[in-house]
């Protein structure tokens, strides 16, 4: 449990450090943009063809694929319902703060430390529908139906598909699904270098969501906040509880999902809202509230199965 509690409350040192250079003036408050870039287009794509180096494909795994798709539809339908009568800067904050999962950064490790192998695999294949739409699916899906400042495009299968296409990380992801669908490996060399670039990607994206964060004492926007985190959290618990109890799967697989529906808001989610012309700020602090939730979650449901 020592474990735990350390690695996650590193995940806060950072978060915590960013915040503190940012006001302190070693960071400027828009340097955020340019970590957001390195982020999405550099590390994270490294961070995922690493994952991909020792991934065994199992096929009777994909159910968990679709959980982690059809999960972050349902909670982007939720934001939108709850905020049909609401700003677009609101819908922009729901949806991106609602759908999607922290895996790769902040959910993997503690599967791979305290799960076990299988747990990693399992966890992988749950993150594959989650990527899908964290790394381009729930953008393309939101700015088709939220007018913003940006040239409307209307919801079709080529305005999704250029969202899409234009996501390094969702593109990186396909291909390296494909390849291990066709069971190809990349040289040993490309996943060294990948591997020494993904490692700053935990990091990096921690260091810009404190540079993101802002305490605000606006009771409206704070109100958006514990409605957005509530919620969120409501629904995790009740997935959670709903896989662990009743769904007829492996004792090994319910716990990955108990695990999974316990995460933090994805951390490039405040990049997109930044490019969607939302409130960033405000999406900064609304992730690190999560990753302290998820912190406390993930602590009581390790202790629950006695690790």
């Amino acid at each position: 449990m020592e474990q735990v509690l350390t690695k996650a409350l590193a995940f806060v040192a950072v978060i915590a450090l960013g915040y503190f250079l940012k006001k302190r003036g070693f960071f400027k408050p828009h340097d955020y943009e340019l970590i957001a870039k390195i982020v999405l287009n550099i590390t994270l794509p490294c961070a995922v063809i690493t994952s991909f180096a020792a991934f065994k494909m199992d096929y009777t795994l994909f159910i968990l694929t679709l959980i982690g798709f059809c999960g972050n539809l349902l909670m982007i339908a939720w934001g939108f319902i709850l905020t049909r009568y609401q700003t677009n800067a609101a819908k922009i904050f729901y949806v991106f703060n609602l759908a999607g999962y922290n895996i790769g950064c902040f959910t993997l490790p503690f599967a791979q430390s305290f799960l076990g192998p299988f747990a990693v695999v399992a966890t992988c294949m749950f993150d594959v529908g989650n990527s899908i739409m964290c790394t381009g699916g729930t953008y393309a899906l939101t700015s088709g139906l939220v007018h913003t400042g940006e040239k409307y495009e209307p919801v079709n299968l080529r305005s999704i598909a250029a969202k899409l296409l234009g996501s390094v990380p969702f593109v990186v992801y396909m291909l390296m699904l494909v390849c291990a669908v066709l069971q190809l490996h990349l040289p040993q060399p490309v996943y060294t270098l990948t591997g020494l670039i993904g490692g700053a990607n935990t990091f990096l994206s921690m260091l810009m969501i404190g540079m993101m964060f802002e305490m605000t004492l606006d009771l409206d926007k704070l109100k958006q906040v514990r409605e957005v985190v509530l919620y969120r959290y409501v629904f995790g618990i009740a997935l959670a509880w709903l896989c662990f109890y009743h769904v007829p799967l492996s004792a090994e697989v319910k716990e990955v999902l108990t695990l999974v529906f316990l995460a933090p808001s994805t951390a490039i989610g405040p990049i997109f809202i930044a490019r969607m012309g939302g409130n960033v700020e405000l999406a900064g602090f609304a992730n690190s509230i999560t990753i302290v939730l998820s912190i406390i979650l993930m602590t009581l449901f390790f202790t629950f199965l006695h690790i």
